[in-house]
């Protein structure tokens, strides 16, 4: 995803603002309107009393796609629902349809690219339905969050490339337009601002008429309607703590070097919280990533810069230093971080670390410089 460096644009950031809406007894406090989404945190709903951040389209109805994040039992930690709402759609409580959200891809053998399997949703109203990340194939979970803040966030001059294609049922395909270029910035600023507060208010928490009639459903024809029912219980409140993804608040990279058991060992890192990310390099050694406070296990996590290839690679809790270390990294991952805006780090689990790269070219500079001079520390 390419994100600008973040700027101080305060006249699109509503600070402090509580939005009352009656109808759903709610707070909602706006941190970011565009034209095609808005950015919210939404508090006290009559339905939950969970607090979560939403980013939501407000130019597409009568349909309407939001994204939750809903703070988990862990510090820093996020659960992520999609939303699919349309008036009129009159569907059967806890029915599923199949639906393919974005465009995740992998490359096989021969250069084949492979698309990601559908993504399964639950009706929960009956013109709602919705699908935990969290649920999606594992070993699809990092393009998968990829493709889906990427659909949001960045608009290609294609346009966008958030789509949501029906399986089921003769539901039309859906396009929501994503955010202008040049609100990229800001808006991905407001959402993590938006996150950094969930997360903190989780750590101290303070004490209409009917729908229209629609000729499409998402659903299979044979599936039978129940018009009569209207609700029904929000997945958010069905989510599990090990299901949460955890979110690196933006820091600023730092060079250091110093002398580890095996020798001079060269470090490069960002820090927020109780997450960090860096990598290590002893001179005339290969790089190696690392990763504190987010991953469990043995795991393969895909490092991906801006809208530059990624790459994937095994990591494993080091038993020196605590933190999981990923090698199999290429000198040319630094090369985007010395020229890139942001750092996602995402598991095969769905668990992710993304930082701002603000402050990385000079600390990353240094860090190839010490690792890369001519006396070879000794292996580890």
């Amino acid at each position: 995803m390419t994100m600008h460096d973040s700027q101080r644009l305060t006249g699109w950031l509503v600070a402090g603002a509580c939005l009352v809406s009656s109808p759903a007894f709610s707070e909602e406090e706006t941190y970011y309107q565009g034209t095609s989404w808005t950015i919210q945190m939404v508090q006290k709903t009559a339905a939950n009393d969970a607090a979560y951040c939403e980013l939501k389209t407000t130019s597409f109805e009568p349909r309407s796609v939001s994204l939750q994040f809903a703070a988990g039992e862990e510090a820093g930690t996020y659960r992520t629902i999609i939303k699919l709402r349309k008036l009129g759609w009159q569907l059967p409580i806890g029915a599923t349809a199949k639906v393919k959200v974005g465009n995740p891809v992998k490359i096989g053998g021969d250069n084949q690219i492979i698309e990601g399997p559908p993504m399964t949703f639950k009706v929960e109203s009956v013109d709602t339905m919705a699908s935990l990340i969290a649920d999606y194939d594992p070993a699809w979970l990092p393009e998968m969050s990829n493709a889906l803040l990427n659909g949001v966030f960045l608009r290609t001059k294609y346009g966008s490339t958030l789509w949501f294609k029906f399986i089921d049922g003769n539901e039309p395909d859906w396009n929501p337009a994503s955010f202008d270029r040049f609100e990229q910035k800001v808006s991905f600023n407001a959402y993590q601002q938006c996150l950094s507060d969930l997360s903190q208010m989780a750590a101290d928490p303070a004490p209409g008429g009917s729908a229209p009639t629609s000729s499409t459903s998402p659903l299979k024809s044979q599936a039978p309607l129940d018009a009569n029912a209207s609700s029904g219980p929000p997945i958010v409140n069905s989510l599990q703590a090990d299901q949460a993804e955890p979110a690196a608040p933006s820091g600023t990279w730092r060079f250091t070097a110093r002398e580890e058991d095996w020798g001079e060992t060269c470090f490069v890192e960002t820090e927020n919280g109780n997450v960090k990310v860096g990598f290590m390099a002893s001179p005339g050694e290969d790089i190696i990533g690392y990763v504190d406070g987010v991953f469990q296990g043995e795991t393969r996590a895909t490092w991906h810069v801006d809208d530059k290839p990624a790459y994937v690679s095994d990591g494993s809790q080091s038993d020196y230093f605590g933190w999981h270390e990923f090698d199999q990294l290429p000198v040319d991952l630094l090369d985007q971080i010395s020229h890139g805006n942001e750092l996602a780090v995402t598991g095969a689990k769905g668990e992710r670390a993304i930082v701002s790269l603000t402050g990385a070219t000079e600390a990353v500079s240094k860090f190839k410089a010490c690792f890369t001079k001519p006396n070879a520390a000794s292996a580890r």
